[in-house]
């Protein structure tokens, strides 16, 4: 699904990592085109080819929701911070041209940055920026604190629908239901930028909160919110970073170019990456062999071998944790929902002891065993082992036991009916699992789990839909049930996917609602001190795993391909193509294709 947005995703070196699907959801759609013209040694030199399962759906960073979407436009936009991960705390630093939260642990040089510095004031109510004056918009026109101003606007206008809604939950007015702008966020001139909160905030969470990537204003502003998303200019979109949009055609390849005309914080060295889209995944494997492209993301673990022997001038590269898979149960009843707007449980899915059945139904460690092997590790919550300073290390996981999924659903009532199905009320327990198009693992993962539920007398269907329509379907909460992805966010703020609010929580496709929840969160983050709030992380962990409003399969390792004429690569946590401006290829005259 899209990558979802909690991609989310991480802006290039921005505070933004948000929330989004993982990468299986991305948009993806019809071979051909471009896609298989082979390159000849010069164009080899200069373009950097990567094979993508789906396409990305907005070059738009206020309403771009897929993984792919995020790559490319952390490329194409500027950045208010940039943002470093320390593996040995979990904790994530925010860095200014000229001021950092916290000591920078690798001495990354935050050049990509719009914010010379920032000041948090004693009651912890505003922020004030003071942004750099030479950055400029690839058209020419000063970047100014008013193209901030203007863009969280339309992040917080309830008619576009931003999945970044939540980051705004803190502004002046937010908690009378609307953020008024007018007092929320000034700019008194075009280098300073203030936000202004209606309780203290602590500051990691306001640097996180006040980061959005921002779109040049004396372009947008002409275009009416509920026009925003079909507007042309997201197809050409004009922004301040190290590559420029080339060309797009939809569904076959997006070509990136060196933006000579960046200082944020330089020009990329390679002088066109092209992001071509591939949704069968043997094609992609094939063309990588063959040189035809240069990377390919999630490998196979059982493929690694053949690979690198049919192409010694490939390696394997591995990250992680920030990925996992799970499956997806609409918590509430979705047409009562749609109609009537009120929230009842879902007939089938609506009981958490329900869902902790089909839990322990479930054989993840097979899963893991037959496709992920060493790649991957059993999921019990969205906060990932890696986030070590939060992380809940005393959760017992759901053991794969159908005995005690069968007892737990016949005290829920469910009992076998004369086909063995089980029934309750007249009703099977019969449902569809959605998945989409050209992620074997997840089409591995769900025949597993489809042959699990038969086990228990529960007729699961499965049903593969291409990415895109996939996606619609999740967004608008049409689905009792699916099995996607998410890249989780660096900073923990999960009320975008868990929060009762439904029309603001645009990434809680589930329904889930516990007042509990939201209370943990909004505790959390009232701790002027990030650490202190781990008792919370930790209870808001106990009940996730209680409550299953998902069944979590597994945290995965992700697996790259690379061809060694990539040089300068850095992948860590933050992403594949963390410092991608910054790789370079090495010449074919010294290096054979």
């Amino acid at each position: 699904m899209m990558k979802a947005d909690r991609v989310m995703r991480a802006y290039r070196g921005g505070a933004l990592y948000c929330c989004f699907l993982a990468l299986s959801l991305l948009l993806s759609s019809c071979t051909g085109g471009s896609g298989n013209r082979e390159r000849g040694s010069a164009a080899k030199d200069t373009t950097l080819v990567i094979a993508m399962l789906g396409d990305a759906d907005f070059l738009n960073p206020v309403i771009g929701a897929s993984v792919t979407s995020s790559n490319i436009s952390g490329l194409i936009y500027p950045s208010l911070l940039q943002s470093e991960f320390d593996t040995t705390t979990g904790l994530l630093n925010f860095l200014a041209l000229e001021k950092q939260l916290r000591p920078s642990i690798g001495g990354k040089k935050p050049e990509a940055a719009l914010a010379k510095t920032w000041k948090m004031s004693a009651d912890h109510k505003s922020i004030t920026y003071i942004l750099r004056a030479d950055a400029f918009w690839d058209d020419g026109k000063p970047i100014v604190s008013g193209d901030f101003s203007f863009t969280y606007r339309l992040y917080g206008n309830p008619l576009i629908a931003s999945p970044r809604q939540q980051y705004l939950a803190e502004l002046i007015g937010a908690d009378k239901g609307s953020v008024d702008f007018d007092r929320a966020i000034e700019t008194p001139d075009d280098t300073t930028l203030i936000f202004r909160f209606f309780k203290p905030v602590p500051e990691h969470l306001a640097l996180f909160h006040t980061s959005l990537t921002p779109i040049p204003a004396h372009l947008w502003k002409g275009i009416k919110p509920e026009d925003l998303r079909s507007s042309p200019l997201n197809q050409k979109p004009v922004g301040a970073g190290p590559y420029r949009l080339q060309s797009w055609g939809k569904q076959q390849e997006l070509v990136l170019a060196s933006n000579r005309r960046s200082n944020l914080p330089k020009p990329g060295n390679i002088a066109l990456i092209n992001w071509r889209i591939v949704p069968d995944y043997t094609v992609r494997l094939a063309q990588l062999q063959t040189n035809a492209v240069d990377i390919v993301e999630n490998i196979k673990p059982e493929d690694f071998p053949s690979l690198v022997k049919a192409n010694p001038e490939i390696e394997i590269k591995s990250v992680g944790l920030r990925v996992y898979d799970y499956v997806g149960w609409s918590n509430i009843d979705q047409a009562v929902y749609h109609k009537t707007g009120k929230t009842v449980p879902h007939p089938l899915f609506g009981s958490p002891e329900v869902r902790r059945a089909l839990t322990m139904a479930v054989d993840r460690e097979a899963i893991i065993d037959g496709y992920l092997k060493e790649y991957g590790t059993l999921c019990n919550t969205d906060i990932s082992p890696s986030l070590k300073w939060a992380y809940n290390r005393s959760i017992t996981p759901h053991s794969y036991d159908p005995a005690a999924a069968v007892s737990l659903l016949g005290k829920q009532g469910w009992k076998p009916g004369p086909d063995g199905i089980l029934q309750k009320n007249g009703r099977k327990f019969s449902f569809v699992l959605y998945t989409n198009s050209g992620n074997a693992r997840r089409n591995y993962a769900s025949v597993i789990i489809q042959q699990n539920l038969k086990a228990i007398g529960i007729d699961c269907r499965l049903d593969v839909q291409e990415s895109n329509v996939f996606f619609e379907n999740l967004q608008n909460r049409k689905l009792d049930a699916w099995m996607a992805g998410w890249s989780i966010g660096l900073e923990i703020d999960p009320l975008d996917v868990w929060g009762s609010d439904l029309k603001k929580s645009t990434f809680n496709f589930v329904g889930y609602r516990n007042p509990r929840i939201d209370e943990i969160c909004e505790l959390a983050k009232g701790k002027m001190v990030q650490t202190d709030a781990r008792p919370y992380w930790l209870e808001y962990q106990d009940i996730i795993h209680r409550d299953q409003p998902v069944t979590f399969l597994y945290w995965i390792r992700e697996t790259q391909g690379f061809s060694k004429r990539i040089g300068g690569e850095q992948l860590n946590i933050s992403g594949t193509f963390y410092n991608i401006d910054d790789w370079t290829l090495t010449p074919s005259a010294t290096h054979a294709p």
